[in-house]
């Protein structure tokens, strides 16, 4: 599956809608350095690049 990403940067309200989680959840991932983050004063942005890749990359889901 091939997105077409033309989005810079997302808010976290815009990851919720892409990434099933909480916000609570997203922003923890965020601190915890496994979602890369762009931080402009106090407001958090996930890179436009990251989700490109997240979603174009492979399956990763157990068949179990």
């Amino acid at each position: 599956m091939e997105t077409n990403i033309k989005q810079k940067l997302y808010t976290i309200d815009e990851i919720t809608k892409i990434i099933p989680m909480s916000k609570a959840g997203i922003y923890k991932v965020c601190s915890e350095g496994k979602i890369p983050t762009v931080k402009v004063g106090k407001r958090v942005f996930i890179p436009g690049w990251y989700v490109s890749s997240l979603l174009d990359g492979p399956e990763t889901r157990s068949t179990q």
